[in-house]
Order: structure tokens, then sequence, then C-alpha cells
């Protein structure tokens, strides 16, 4: 069995101990991974997955790692949801043009059963009158986007409260779809704000006309510019570009949050490639909390902390696998290498050793 096999063999294990019933389709798609790192990537996010909805979602979306989603990571999203929560709280749903009562709430739902993509804004607000509002950036949608929002919204109704309002954002393509599923039974109606139908950069230029006065009230705007209009693909590019720049040069000044910055990275992760959304980050990245970046000794990051932690469960899920026991002396060893590379080469030897001994050898060669 070559590496390949062996690590859809392992990702696959995993998701079967997962989940009681988990769906053909998923083994499928791993089996049509034939690329060591993206299936090493995989590994590791399916490791931290805790339901349904976070393993399809990886399995689903493993293109992510290398492609437009590569900002687009759990962690950075968590802050990100955080920053709007904080942002949003005794403020009003006004910047969608909704009347609301104050927000005291805001957070994500994750539906068990139901599968819905990434890589868009997707919150519950709840104001002080225990009214939520279910609120979803959806792109290019579909016929069958606007049906799988209809069992959503239920769902989520059923588990918060009737008094459940929907708030499609639409942005991508210009919506030309009915605005309301009607059956015998009844209808499902959402509240439909069309971003193709507003002026990006008429809308930039109004924002910073407010800043220049002091007015920072509409800078969670921001966020939805790249968004916005039925313009063309660099048209868009071109957009976003420039109010990335322009929140970096805020951020420089220290007039906003940096979790801003990262959380309007995260809404163009399907706008710009990779290599725009790294170069705006390593601009920016000496100014960011948002991945907990803490110095150590003036050279280590909290980034880095995590990654070496990544390194090493992935290791051990990796030996748990192929010797069912980890010998405590391992786990020891293990968590004492601090060189990503020694655990990343480390990991491939655990894949192709068949006893505790072979692969002992390999581990007290790596730390001599």
């Amino acid at each position: 069995m070559d590496t390949i096999d062996k690590l859809q063999g392992l990702i696959i294990e995993e998701i079967k101990e997962k989940l009681d019933q988990p769906n053909n389709a998923l083994f499928h798609k791993v089996h049509s991974i034939e690329n060591k790192n993206r299936l090493k990537q995989l590994y590791v996010r399916i490791i931290h997955c805790t339901n349904q909805y976070d393993i399809i979602n990886s399995v689903e979306n493993i293109t992510s790692v290398h492609g437009k989603n590569a900002l687009r990571y759990q962690q950075n999203y968590d802050a990100a949801i955080k920053y709007i929560a904080q942002e949003f709280r005794g403020k009003t749903l006004e910047i969608f043009g909704i009347k609301s009562a104050r927000i005291v709430d805001v957070f994500t739902f994750e539906p068990i059963e139901i599968h819905m993509q990434t890589g868009r804004l997707d919150l519950i607000f709840r104001d002080e009158t225990g009214a939520c509002y279910h609120v979803e950036e959806q792109r290019n949608m579909t016929e069958d986007d606007f049906y799988r929002c209809c069992i959503y919204h239920f769902q989520a109704a059923r588990q918060y409260t009737l008094a459940m309002t929907d708030i499609l954002l639409i942005s991508g393509q210009k919506h030309n779809l009915p605005e309301r599923i009607q059956t015998k039974s009844g209808y499902y109606e959402p509240v439909i704000i069309d971003l193709t139908s507003k002026d990006g950069l008429k809308r930039l230029r109004g924002i910073k006309e407010e800043i220049l006065k002091g007015n920072y009230d509409n800078l969670i705007e921001l966020i939805f510019l790249p968004l916005y209009g039925d313009i063309k693909k660099e048209e868009r590019q071109d957009l976003a570009k420039s109010v990335i720049s322009y929140e970096i040069g805020l951020l420089k000044k220290d007039q906003i949050y940096e979790k801003l910055v990262i959380l309007t990275l995260i809404m163009c992760n399907k706008i710009l490639d990779t290599q725009t959304l790294h170069n705006f980050y390593e601009e920016a990245k000496n100014m960011l909390d948002i991945l907990e970046i803490a110095r150590e000794d003036g050279e280590q990051t909290g980034l880095n902390q995590g990654m070496l932690q990544n390194s090493r469960e992935m290791l051990m899920e990796a030996l748990k696998k192929q010797f069912n026991v980890i010998p405590a002396r391992f786990v020891e060893t293990i968590k004492s290498i601090d060189q990503i590379e020694t655990l990343k080469s480390l990991f491939w030897q655990a894949l192709e050793c068949d006893n505790h001994n072979t692969f002992e050898k390999q581990l007290m060669f790596a730390t001599a």
C-alpha cells in the first residue's frame, strides 16, 4: 500500500469513527484526492472536526487549502465572528436596511443534517426583544440554494425561536429568482437584499468622507463592499483590492480594529487569488492578533505554535492508526519536538513503519 492509499485509509477511518452513518459520497471524494499534501491537510482538518457539518465541509472544500479559500481557516472565522458580535452589540441592523431592536448577541448556527456551502457570511443576530435574524450572504444564488435556505430557516427556527427572520444578501450574479416559496401548507419569504444593485466604489468614497469627518459608525460596511455591484470579475477584484488597501492604511494609523481587515480578506476569498490575499496579509500581519500572534523570545509566533501542535497531533494520530496504542515514551518525545519539519518527516515514516521498534529507531535518530 503506497502513502496516498494509507492517507486515504486514515481519513476514511477517522470519518467512520466520528459519524454513525457516513455518506459513501464522502469516501468517493476522499479516494479521488491523489495529492499527498492535500490529503495530509485534510487529515489534520478531519481530526479537529466535531460534527457532520464540519466533516462534509472539510472534504468537499479540500481544494481550499491551496485555492482561493486559503485564508478561510476556522480560527480566523471564529475570531471574525467575535469581532462582528462586538461591533453589532447595542446597535440595530440598519446597515442592511432592516428595522430591529438593539442587537444583544451574534452567533453561528451549524446544522447537523444540512450541508451548506462555506466561505461566506452566515450568522444569527438576536435583538433585545428575543427576535432573531439569520443573515446569510449567498453568491450566485440558484433555485436549489433558495430551497436549501428554506430548510435551514425552519431548522434554525425550531432550535432557537419562531421569531426568526431570514435575510439573504445576494452577491455575484444578479438575482432573478422568485422571492417566495409557496406550498399548500405555507410559504417561505425571506428578506432579500440585492447587493448587486449597490455601487461599491461610490460607497467606498462615501465611507472615506465620513471617516475624514471623524464618523466611524459605518466601518463594518467595508467588509461587504467587495460584494457590491453587478460588475465584471476584473472590476470586482479591483474593488476588493481598493477596499483592503484602504483598510490596511487605516490599520497602520491605528484607526480600525485589525479584525476588520481579516474579515474582509475572508469575505474576498472567492474574489481574489491566494497570492494576492497572502500579499495583503503579509503587509498587515505585524499588526494582526487575529491568529493569536504572540511573540515568544522575539521570534516565535502563535501561528507557528498552532502549526507545531497540529503537526504533533497529526503524527500521533498516524501512530494510533498504525499501532492502535502509542507508548507513553513516544508521546513525551513527540511533545518535546519543536521543529515542524522533523514532525512532518516522522509522520511520513510512521506510515511506512510496521512495528513500534522500527519507528522508535527513527524517533531516536530524529531527536538525537
